[in-house]
């Protein structure tokens, strides 16, 4: 496994995506895949209040299921733990629920599922545009000062809401953003393709801000449904009708043969390349695996510390 240094805490730059345990993963398969993980040297666990929600107010089956897990292996300290709130309530994605009231709600409802007194890393799961961003830092140095959380994380924002949370809080001695979550893979994909336009796909530009700056990144949806193993293997049928209409491209399908190529070169899977591609970056960056099967995590954790060349990332694009 390799990690990255953050504020001189090692991050395993292959975090657990725990979005579906004790909804459509089992607490059964979503406890195995924590023993799994940790013990291949994992210790980053990628949640929210909404995983595993099914209306809003629910509780959240995701952290509900690492609470327990937590509790029962004593194993808090030993774990980065990094969740999310002041998500829009689902069917009104463009009406905004960040305030102060409902960050503090949320955050109290991941402590109690978490079965924690502290979260490492609490990110605002949607950006609002119409607050000022020197608004929301402001309005978040609240559960730092409680030491509810140690990190502040945003998903889903845009750099240039980022860049300018960042620079009205280093000017003020206040806590910044010090991590980003967006969705990123080799394969490319756009916020009107995934069929959501409050979320946030890397793109060359905001790819250029994050190397610049060093800022580290954590990308969800790394392998893209499996796009790249499937059809490696020959298995474009078992392609969910979902990950056809956001990844099967002729701009991904172009990448299909270099996948290959290298993924026999370094006698890796497919999975483990498009993995590499990530977490050999120049600027600091975790690909957050999910996986439905135990044994599917095995297979990509199997190749943790792969690391490709330069020439190698450049002939992925």
């Amino acid at each position: 496994m390799k990690y990255i240094d953050f504020h001189n805490t090692p991050l395993a730059q292959i975090a657990l995506g725990c979005d579906h345990y004790g909804a459509t993963i089992s607490e059964t398969t979503a406890l195995k895949q924590l023993d799994l993980y940790r013990t291949m040297g994992g210790n980053l666990l990628d949640t929210a209040l909404v995983y595993g929600q099914e209306k809003a107010g629910e509780p959240s089956t995701s952290e509900q299921v690492i609470g327990r897990w937590l509790s029962s292996n004593d194993l808090r300290p030993e774990m980065v733990i990094a969740t999310k709130g002041c998500h829009p309530h689902k069917e009104n994605m463009h009406h905004s629920r960040i305030s102060e009231r409902e960050m503090i709600e949320d955050i109290s409802r991941s402590l109690d599922q978490l079965k924690t007194d502290y979260v490492d890393i609490w990110f605002f799961h949607r950006d609002n545009p119409a607050m000022g961003a020197d608004e929301i830092i402001d309005m978040a140095q609240s559960l730092v000062k409680q030491k509810l959380v140690r990190h502040l994380g945003a998903s889903n924002w845009t750099t240039s809401r980022i860049e300018a949370a960042n620079s009205w809080a280093h000017g003020r001695n206040k806590r910044p953003f010090a991590i980003s979550e967006i969705q990123w893979s080799l394969a490319h994909c756009t916020p009107k393709i995934w069929g959501d336009d409050t979320l946030v796909c890397m793109n060359e530009s905001e790819h250029a801000w994050y190397t610049a700056t060093a800022m580290p990144v954590m990308a969800f949806a790394p392998q893209a449904k499996g796009l790249f193993s499937k059809l490696i293997n020959g298995d474009e049928k078992s392609l969910s009708e979902t990950a056809r209409r956001r990844f099967l491209t002729e701009r991904n399908l172009a990448l299909v043969p270099e996948v290959r190529a290298l993924s026999e070169e370094l006698g890796v899977s497919a999975a483990s390349v498009v993995i590499a591609y990530l977490t050999s970056q120049p600027n600091p960056t975790i690909a957050i695996a999910g996986s439905s099967r135990v044994e599917q995590l095995a297979q990509t954790l199997s190749a943790s510390s792969l690391t490709l060349s330069a020439q190698q990332l450049a002939t992925l694009g």
